[in-house]
């Protein structure tokens, strides 16, 4: 891998390769051998899970304080907004890296995507300013694909709605549990946000970083 990853770096005319490798925060082999290979673990990223059920997780109502409303994402034009307001929200994240919408589409398996699970969440004054994007082809629970909010709507109740929307669409599915996955340094305090609305950890995952310097060949 780390052979190949320089290669490639060397194609593209880059100085070094910055690889990333993912493993549970408690793994079977011998983290030392890593370490030894100049590996650094950079990052955790947390797998929460939350139960659901149908009486206990009902659908909310719009909230006339907060002025929050959400839409089913179901046109073209929907689906270019979701890819913006992710765009936006998500530029400083780690590891996000922006792709063209047809690029993005594709990349998602728009065919295979149900946007019944997707929602465009506006506010009174603002427009269109958060996203969830949901999936429900997992045997074991739901799962929140996406949640983002533009950082100058942050703080008024957007993401916990879209989230306690999500909740209530599962249940109404039939589903008894919901997860999602986490970066623990996002610096929305995305992670605050679920274990505030009963998310609990599942498993935890580490991002080993090492970068490789290109190795040319003498001619």
């Amino acid at each position: 891998m780390e052979d190949r990853a320089a290669r490639r770096a060397a194609e593209n005319g880059v100085p070094s390769a910055v690889v990333h490798l993912y493993l549970n925060s408690s793994p079977t082999l011998d983290t030392t051998l890593l370490d030894a290979c100049g590996w650094r673990v950079i990052r955790r990223f947390n797998v929460l899970t939350r139960p659901l059920s149908a009486a206990g997780d009902p659908l909310p109502v719009p909230d006339p304080v907060t002025g929050v409303t959400l839409r089913e994402c179901r046109t073209d034009a929907d689906r270019r907004r979701v890819h913006e307001l992710l765009d936006a929200a998500f530029a400083d994240h780690f590891e996000y890296h922006p792709r063209p919408y047809d690029e993005w589409l594709a990349g998602l398996g728009s065919d295979r995507t149900d946007w019944s699970l997707v929602w465009i969440a506006s506010l009174a004054g603002l427009g269109d300013a958060g996203v969830l994007m949901a999936r429900n082809d997992d045997t074991s629970m739901g799962w929140i694909r996406h949640l983002g909010v533009l950082e100058a709507a942050r703080g008024r109740g957007i993401g916990s709605h879209l989230l306690r929307h999500a909740f209530g669409a599962f249940a109404a599915r039939g589903r008894d549990t919901v997860g999602l996955g986490v970066d623990t340094q996002n610096t929305s305090e995305a992670l605050r946000l679920y274990l505030r609305h009963g998310m609990t950890l599942h498993y935890a995952v580490h991002t080993w970083q090492v970068e490789l310097p290109v190795r040319t060949t003498a001619r």
